[in-house]
């Protein structure tokens, strides 16, 4: 599992200067710049210190930002077992604070553009092994799926809102992009949008390829510990864990203009 640990750069007296983040922040977004686009930052820190991790964050959308000093959207968000999500039907974004396994998926497919990074601080893991995370890459994926499978899923046909459709594929080479959350897809299909037979045989393919892939990776989340990865190239799920889980993840987003180098824009129809 690829790391890097905060330690090395922090002083003798435990501080973080502003040079160290910006040090931290450049070698962070070229790990994700290369395969396998996402890591864990280690903080060895219990409870975790999100300033810290903001202020981190914050530097990475900041290289290289098209206005000096202008400081990036950062979403955050507390990711717990949430018993009034539980009862919001149709609702894609509940099953987060659910305690139901997450399939593997992209943070916001719905958006014209996602976020490009996207991180996971883990302040109290679930005590029973539950809510492990999964984290597959677009370029890993591809090398296991057919090349008939990977024509159709670059056709930028398939619906993530009533009125936007993206391909759910993108790139060539090592250099691949993806999009994609059935249950986005689904919601949109039920709202009349329409997809051909051999569409959706391809997604029901692609399902069956995400369960099975040797390359996806598994491991549980450390109190203290970042999941830090690429939304574009990456899709990311957990597994199950108990209903009354304790298990308490923030999450961040936020787009990082140095990730978005030399890549495609979006298609999008409608």
């Amino acid at each position: 599992m690829p790391k890097l640990h905060l330690a090395q750069f922090v002083a003798p007296n435990g501080q973080l200067s502003i040079e160290a983040i910006d040090e931290i922040a450049a070698e962070l977004t070229a790990r994700l710049r290369a395969s396998p686009h996402w890591l864990v930052l280690v903080t060895e820190q219990n409870p975790i210190d999100l300033d810290r991790v903001v202020n981190i964050l914050t530097a990475m959308g900041q290289s290289d930002a098209p206005t000096v000093g202008e400081l990036p959207r950062i979403s955050k968000t507390k990711i717990r077992v949430d018993a009034k999500q539980l009862a919001r039907k149709g609702k894609v974004t509940r099953y987060s604070r659910t305690p139901d396994a997450l399939p593997l998926h992209t943070d916001c497919s719905n958006k014209a553009i996602p976020p490009n990074l996207v991180a996971f601080a883990m302040e109290r893991p679930d005590p029973q092994g539950g809510g492990e995370s999964v984290i597959l890459s677009a370029a890993d994926l591809v090398h296991e799926l057919p090349e008939d499978l990977v024509s159709l899923l670059r056709q930028p046909v398939f619906p993530f809102t009533s009125e936007k459709q993206y391909p759910i594929l993108q790139g060539e080479g090592d250099d691949w992009r993806i999009r994609y959350y059935r249950n986005q897809i689904n919601s949109a299909l039920g709202e009349h949008c329409t997809l051909s037979d051999n569409l959706r045989e391809a997604l029901d393919a692609l399902e069956r390829y995400l369960e099975r892939s040797k390359q996806s990776v598994r491991f549980a989340l450390q109190a203290g510990e970042v999941l830090i990865m690429d939304n574009q190239r990456v899709l990311h799920g957990r597994s199950a864990m108990p209903a009354d889980s304790p298990r308490l993840m923030h999450r961040f987003r936020l787009s990082v203009p140095t990730l978005s180098t030399h890549r495609a824009r979006a298609t999008a129809i409608g």
